[in-house]
């Protein structure tokens, strides 16, 4: 292959109108204040389980600078380390610096070390691995030892982050997520949170291709857990799902949580109602996805580009990298009404 068509940009230019589109307000000149449209609609990358590639890492940071007037940040969302903590590069100094910040999460994998689960007691280490670079997040954090909870808010979007740590400190942040919700309530703000895991089993899905085609839930309902394995999955706590329930009862706008884990797309409500967007594993780990992932070609990397519009009430995504499964489904763009459930558009 030669140096262009391995290049991230080149391979997925014919995303790039979708991309300016997500960022960019409905109507120009006065028809804007016609219509009473407020907010300038959030665009951003959410990733998920890069497990450690630093060349997967420098070509996401390559794309989000290259589409930085478009894109404000990014979120990966757990699992930035291998199997283990051992397993781990210090991609935010050693790799390619990135014009935007790239916000992490704590993932399953680093919190492991040495092939057991890390004890309470030794989060300090795994804040070490994930949270040593957060000069330029402007966030948040929640007020305990070694935070890895916080939040952000984006008043020109009129959207709040909330970014949740699932495997230390569960009951200070249960406290600390509604106390925020509770304020975004008053405050009219529309709530994103990002986990590393969903927030449960997702049981209503619409005809997307942005929603895996295994019966994975059913399959994973069913299996035993074994709590000694480093595949150890914690949605049988379903940690921060009844607050978020409890919020949009309420009548808060929650656009969604966005999460990894799974290795898979995933999109849909779970039984209490909380959309779940899953990203499938940015890593190159060819058995561990829904694709073949071949370097040197499109397949090699997979994200997605996120695109908020709070007037509208409609959340897009936009798969950079690999979009065909084996099922031979494309995923290519998506464009969901997230206050009246519905798919506006899907290709």
């Amino acid at each position: 292959m030669n140096g262009l068509t391995e290049n991230i940009i080149e391979l997925n230019r014919d995303k790039e109108p979708f991309v300016i589109q997500a960022s960019r307000p409905r109507s120009p000149h006065n028809f804007k204040e016609l219509c009473g449209d407020k907010a300038i609609p959030l665009c951003f990358v959410h990733a998920s389980d890069i497990h450690n590639v630093p060349d997967l890492w420098d070509r996401m940071v390559q794309y989000i600078n290259h589409y930085s007037e478009y894109i404000s940040f990014a979120v990966h969302t757990g699992d930035y380390c291998g199997g283990i903590q051992e397993a781990h590069t210090d991609m935010y100094a050693e790799c390619t610096e990135c014009i935007r910040p790239i916000f992490n999460c704590t993932g399953n994998h680093d919190c492991v070390s040495d092939n057991k689960w890390s004890h309470p007691s030794e989060k300090k280490i795994t804040h070490s691995l994930l949270f040593n670079h957060t000069e330029n997040w402007g966030v948040s954090f929640m007020d305990c030892e070694y935070p890895m909870s916080y939040y952000k808010d984006f008043p020109d979007s009129n959207v709040r982050l909330i970014v949740l740590d699932l495997y230390y400190d569960i009951w200070e942040a249960r406290v600390w997520l509604a106390k925020l919700l509770d304020d975004a309530l008053q405050k009219g703000l529309h709530i994103v949170t990002a986990m590393h895991e969903p927030t449960d089993y997702i049981n209503e899905t619409f005809d997307t291709t942005f929603h895996h085609m295994d019966d994975y839930e059913k399959v994973f309902k069913q299996f035993e857990i074994n709590r000694n394995s480093l595949s150890f999955d914690h949605r049988d706590r379903v940690t921060f799902e009844d607050i978020i329930a409890d919020f949009i009862d309420k009548g808060g706008r929650f656009v969604c949580n966005l999460a990894g884990h799974d290795h898979i797309d995933s999109f849909g409500y779970t039984k209490s109602g909380v959309l779940n967007v899953v990203v499938e594993n940015a890593t190159d780990w060819d058995k561990l996805g829904e694709s073949s992932r071949i370097k040197g070609t499109r397949t090699y990397d997979c994200f997605n580009v996120v695109g908020i519009d709070t007037d509208l009430c409609l959340l897009k995504l936009i798969r950079i990298g690999n979009n065909v499964d084996h099922h031979m489904r494309e995923k290519n763009v998506l464009c969901f009404d997230y206050k009246n459930k519905k798919v506006i558009f899907s290709k």
